[in-house]
């Protein structure tokens, strides 16, 4: 099984999302994350893909992760990704080349309308989570 960890970057009731190209180049927003390397902690790959796709320094806010996923390889294989609430500590974005088209810090009550399927539902837990 693969797995990704990135952060969803809470700051003033919005929320930071980013847009990649999928494999078969179609737009999509999305939250910054990335694959683990060896011997890095769930949290430090998160911490490190989102400085790496952004230039955004965060701080965990919550350790226990959200976790969704998807089949990949023509549903051969499942992708865990593991997101872990953040707030930024800075704002000097810096979007990785050739990785992230674009980033929007977004309202709580849109995003719910750039994102779908699985982010989606990480995006209903992590609202969930901020109401309790």
């Amino acid at each position: 099984m693969e797995k990704s960890c990135g952060c969803i970057i809470l700051k003033d009731d919005k929320a930071f999302l980013i847009c990649t190209l999928d494999d078969g180049k179609e737009m999509f927003w999305s939250f910054p994350k990335g694959h683990q390397e060896a011997g890095e902690t769930d949290t430090e790959t998160a911490i490190r893909e989102t400085k790496e796709e952004t230039g955004l320094d965060v701080e965990i806010l919550n350790f226990e992760p959200i976790k969704t996923g998807h089949l990949i390889h023509g549903g051969t294989a499942y992708k865990e990704i593991l997101l872990f609430l953040a707030k930024p500590l800075n704002e000097d974005l810096v979007l990785q080349d050739g990785e992230v088209e674009k980033a929007e810090w977004v309202q709580f009550e849109d995003v719910d309308k750039y994102l779908n399927g699985y982010y989606l539902e990480a995006w209903n837990e992590a609202k969930a989570r901020l109401s309790s």
